[in-house]
């Protein structure tokens, strides 16, 4: 029966049809429009507030959970792995909360009329005003460098946690940033040139000057050195951006730097402002946070070079399916006719009969078998 089927071409060309949709169509069927949304639920909501040049700032920002416990599963002996001068693991500038403070700084200083050295005396003020906290209460070790994120959300650290945050914020912004290390103390550097203040050269004989800057206390303005380490020599650290750890958890789509040629320098000291200060307060609301779509696989895109042999294979079936059905056939041999059928040329009258008595073989228009002699009108003629 289905030999017979497959005789009719419009079913065999439906059956070979069939048969490339079953293996195309899991291809697309593999390619979703869109995934399902993967939020997190639950956010820490920070409220920093300082003051800068008579004005007062309240500021807020919400961080998601996920992320804050991303950077909190990273163990305290991978942070402290390289000691002080590997604290470019910490500085995470390609964190998205920490670059959206950094903008939101940033364009709040530029709205301002800000100098390049107010801009960075500005972010000095909000690191600065962060509450201390010694690691041996807050995390049971002697030395436990935060993340910005995890300062941030701990209302603050020691030293070297606002120093981190500090620099990240910086480099963001476009200055050139180093870490610097007195005897049991950690601060940062900002590359500066003709402020007043201690600063140091690095490296030696570049002409590169960095000027100190206090992350922890009140009111250090650039380049004032704690007394306690007057005279006192220090390790310089320059910041490998490229190492900096980044979680593997999507928050929302990460935004790309903009690149510039030279990192930022500060060139001047203070511009006075206008004698009537806003004492009022400017309110940052933290980022409108979106439903953030999860990476989904594209099969399609993952695996080009496969797509593309597939689709070869079911064009090249419909091409075969189409050529065989419209070809001119050709046979060997066709087959017989039904002995009890005559042949299309033939005429019925000349068909042979043959007797039912003997089996003789006789012409068809004869009535008594030519063998046996017996009458042969009821015989079938074929």
């Amino acid at each position: 029966m289905l030999e017979s089927c497959l005789k009719h071409k419009p079913i065999k060309l439906s059956i070979i049809l069939l048969m490339a949709l079953t293996v195309a169509v899991p291809i697309f069927a593999a390619t979703p429009q869109k995934a399902a949304a993967q939020t997190s639920t639950e956010y820490y909501n920070k409220s920093f507030a300082w003051d800068y040049d008579g004005r007062h700032w309240n500021w807020n920002i919400s961080i998601p959970k996920d992320l804050y416990d991303a950077y909190k599963a990273i163990p305290d002996s991978t942070r402290t792995h390289n000691g002080p001068a590997g604290y470019g693991y910490l500085t995470t500038t390609q964190d998205y909360y920490v670059r959206m403070l950094a903008q939101k700084l940033n364009q709040t200083t530029t709205d301002l009329g800000y100098s390049s050295y107010d801009q960075v005396s500005f972010v000095l003020a909000f690191v600065q005003s962060l509450p201390y906290t010694s690691d041996s209460v807050t995390t049971g070790h002697d030395e436990y460098p935060r993340f910005p994120i995890e300062t941030l959300v701990d209302d603050g650290g020691d030293c070297e946690d606002t120093s981190i945050l500090f620099a990240s914020i910086t480099l963001v912004m476009g200055y050139g940033a180093v870490y610097i290390n007195p005897p049991d103390h950690y601060a940062v550097g900002v590359l500066g040139t003709n402020l007043r203040g201690t600063y140091w050269e690095y490296p030696t004989g570049s002409n590169k000057t960095y000027y100190y800057c206090e992350t922890t206390g009140d009111n250090f303005k650039i380049g004032r050195l704690p007394d306690e380490f007057a005279g006192q020599q220090a390790y310089i650290y320059s910041i490998d951006e490229s190492t900096q750890f980044v979680p593997d958890i999507v928050i929302t789509p990460p935004l790309q730097p903009s690149p510039t040629e030279a990192p930022g320098v500060i060139t001047s000291g203070p511009t006075p402002l206008p004698t009537t200060k806003d004492t009022g307060s400017t309110n940052m609301t933290g980022p409108t946070v979106q439903p953030v779509m999860p990476l989904s696989f594209n099969l399609i895109e993952q695996n080009p070079g496969f797509f593309a042999v597939v689709a070869v294979l079911v064009l090249a079936s419909l091409a075969v399916a189409i050529w065989s059905v419209r070809r001119p056939r050709k046979f060997s041999g066709a087959p017989e006719p039904s002995p009890q059928t005559p042949k299309p040329h033939e005429n019925p009258e000349e068909a042979a009969k043959f007797c039912i008595y003997c089996g003789a073989s006789n012409k068809g228009h004869a009535v008594y078998c030519e063998k046996c002699g017996k009458q042969i009108s009821s015989l079938t003629s074929v």
